[in-house]
């Protein structure tokens, strides 16, 4: 599924228009970003959690040239599945 498919799904699910789909899909995920940039917790019941992670900078060595690099610090998101989208995805049920 593409965005487009997404947008379409969600705006006829809801009974919007599928550029209020847009607008509401993009103030999610926006949300997600700035929660998970402070390194907060974003646990949506039944779906799963969003967790902002700080990895320190890191130096590895190349190995085609043998050259020592540093990797700068960075946020990672992970995101762990809720009981029932797991439920759902596991025994092939609708959600």
């Amino acid at each position: 599924m593409d965005t487009k498919q997404l947008l379409g799904n969600l705006a006829t699910r809801l009974e919007i228009e599928p550029a209020t789909a847009s607008r509401l899909l993009e103030g999610f995920t926006e949300v997600i970003a700035e929660e998970c940039r402070n390194l907060n917790k974003v646990a949506i019941p039944g779906f799963g959690s969003f967790t902002g992670e700080k990895r320190d900078e890191t130096v590895v060595r190349d190995l085609t040239t043998g050259r020592r690099l540093l990797l700068p610090p960075a946020i990672e998101v992970h995101f762990t599945a809720g009981g029932r989208l797991k439920n759902g995805l596991g025994e092939g049920h609708e959600l």
